[in-house]
């Protein structure tokens, strides 16, 4: 017999069915259970992650999205570990870290595959990416699966503080770093999401600015670099030109509502 083919109907229809659900475990999760942090990132799993057997929803539709990056300029030379989707909250009693649901007046907006594969956390050992940060929570931590034991790299991230914070009484955060980027992440989801409902208006390009992605490694890391946007020394110059380097325009973009973004394009 053979196999049924979805509609593309059928394939919508699972898509705003994932996409509800991370809408309401953010419910959740801003009411303070960070532990819904696990059902985001099963369904961000089903949404956007590609193997060799299966194919996300994101490719299986084609769908014309870019996706918001909120996101600090990254420096690889950064004497202190870097987290690009956090904050921290400090007060009476408190020392934890929180999604940075809005971090910046800038509102960067790029391609799937740069935005999938920027590192959002870097701890000097090990640098984690959006894909990275959900894989480990959707296939060791919870999301749809619980190892024994989890990988090195991640428990010292989440379990052992290799971030390197601590707080007056030298205590580390309270919280699961790697829970509350999923809940940024999420918010990148939902405000581009209701950004393309708006359609754009304009696109032009930005003169005299220079952008690009820097890829680390074989797995594709990279982050977004720009000799014209950032301060920088000689040292971290030398550092950034040991990475791989792919051309990247920036262009103005208006949507109908008025709001203009930024776009980190070919």
């Amino acid at each position: 017999m053979a196999k049924y083919k979805r509609s593309k109907q059928e394939l919508q229809e699972q898509w705003d069915a994932q996409v509800r659900f991370i809408q309401k475990s953010v419910k959740e999760f801003d009411a303070g259970d960070e532990s819904e942090a696990r059902r985001i990132a099963a369904s961000l799993r089903i949404l956007f992650h590609e193997t060799k057997q299966s194919k996300s929803l994101f490719k299986q539709l084609g769908l014309p999205l870019t996706f918001y990056s909120s996101g600090y300029l990254y420096t690889p030379s950064n004497l202190l570990s870097s987290w690009t989707l956090l904050n921290i909250e400090m007060g009476p009693g408190v020392f934890r870290y929180k999604a940075a649901l809005e971090n910046s007046s800038r509102h960067f907006f790029m391609t799937f595959d740069d935005w999938w594969n920027e590192i959002i956390f870097d701890d000097h050992k090990n640098r984690f990416t959006r894909r990275d940060i959900i894989l480990f929570i959707a296939n060791q931590d919870g999301g749809a699966h619980v190892d024994p034991e989890l990988k090195e790299s991640y428990a010292m991230l989440t379990k052992m503080n290799s971030l390197g914070w601590s707080g007056s009484n030298e205590e580390a955060p309270a919280n699961n770093p790697a829970y509350q980027a999923i809940r940024s992440i999420a918010n990148e989801l939902i405000i581009s999401l209701n950004l393309s409902q708006q359609g754009l208006k304009n696109r032009r390009k930005q003169a005299n600015k220079k952008f690009e992605m820097r890829i680390v490694d074989k797995a594709g890391r990279r982050y977004k670099w720009s000799e014209t946007e950032m301060t920088y020394s000689v040292e971290t110059l030398e550092i950034v030109h040991k990475d791989r380097v792919e051309k990247r325009t920036l262009y103005v973009d208006e949507y109908k509502n008025g709001l203009k973004v930024e776009y980190i394009g070919n």
